[in-house]
């Protein structure tokens, strides 16, 4: 087995986006006569369109989940034209260093205008050759889809390629692909073993990451030979 290229997901692995879906939520909740709180953060972090923009239309009165994903992305888009959250610390070097090893790829379960706005305003896009959007797949995280796709994408083996991964879906996601994990926890997966024992290893934020991503690309290329 040999790494040959690293697929990221997007939200709170790259970009400091939670705080702000939880704003844009709540708001598009707020106009439809619901009270979005942080249980009902918790229920849809780090799950597909599908699921987060159905729960989100069940609680409002008059809104489809299409109408719901189209109300948060547009106010998500506007929130990236006007800088309102960025890059994490450390994941624009993380990219451009697992750009040097090998191709890059998105994989999200976010939408696909959201995720390509990002990624062009963060300055991402430069260095990803394959993005994989919660719209490109029937079966989102934690199926393996999205990362079966991206490794299609890039014409590679899952087990080739290293996927890095802040949520309990998504570690699950790309473990059932076939990848080797590397796990940037956010607070919620922190506390759960069982998902973190499917990474290959763990980092507390991106630039301990960019430390073990070399790390892990020394101790396969080992046991490969």
């Amino acid at each position: 087995m040999t790494l040959l290229a690293t697929v990221f997901d997007l939200d709170e692995t790259l970009v400091d986006s939670a705080a702000t879906w939880q704003q844009v939520i709540g708001a598009v909740a707020a106009r439809h006569d619901y009270r979005w709180t942080s249980t009902d953060w918790t229920a849809i972090r780090g799950t597909s369109t599908a699921n987060w923009s159905a729960y989100l239309a069940e609680r409002c009165h008059g809104l489809t989940p299409e109408r719901a994903a189209s109300e948060c992305v547009d106010g998500m888009v506007d929130a990236i034209a006007r800088g309102t959250f960025g890059l994490l610390p450390g994941a624009a070097e993380l990219v451009a260093l697992a750009a040097e090893l090998g191709p890059v790829g998105l994989v999200s379960a976010s939408p696909r205008r959201y995720v390509r706005a990002a990624a062009s305003a963060s300055g991402l896009r430069r260095h990803v050759e394959a993005i994989v959007t919660g719209d490109d797949v029937t079966n989102g995280k934690p199926a393996p889809d999205p990362y079966l796709l991206a490794a299609r994408k890039l014409g590679l083996d899952p087990v080739n390629v290293l996927a890095i991964e802040d949520s309990a879906s998504g570690i699950r996601s790309a473990h059932a692909a076939g990848m080797t994990v590397l796990a940037i926890p956010n607070a919620t997966t922190a506390r759960n073993a069982d998902v973190l024992k499917l990474a290959a290893c763990t980092a507390s934020d991106a630039r301990v990451a960019a430390k073990e991503i070399c790390q892990l690309w020394v101790n396969v290329y080992a046991l490969s030979r």
